[in-house]
């Protein structure tokens, strides 16, 4: 955890600024690397913001399937609208 991360839920929207679509589980093990030991980087935490987002408007669902464990798995991407509002206020 190094001080010049920028928040947990930034951090969480800016990985889709590829406009890759990617579930969850693809978001934690991308992140885990830099925020190692952050409670809420798991997979339910991540699941809760990244529909936060869509309701939000600024993710779309852009599929799902089932886990091999049997869960539910919504993969999400960036729109044009989360597009723009990260260019605004998220740093590069």
């Amino acid at each position: 955890m190094g001080d010049s991360l920028i928040p947990l839920h930034y951090a969480i929207l800016k990985h889709f600024m590829d406009g890759e679509a990617d579930c969850a589980d693809g978001v934690v093990r991308a992140l885990e690397g830099d925020y190692r030991g952050y409670k809420l980087l798991n997979r339910a935490d991540v699941e809760e913001t990244l529909a936060t987002a869509k309701e939000n408007g600024l993710l779309d669902e852009a599929g799902y399937d089932l886990s091999e464990e049997g869960y539910l798995r919504i993969r999400y991407r960036i729109n044009s609208f989360g597009e723009d509002m990260m260019g605004r206020y998220i740093a590069k």
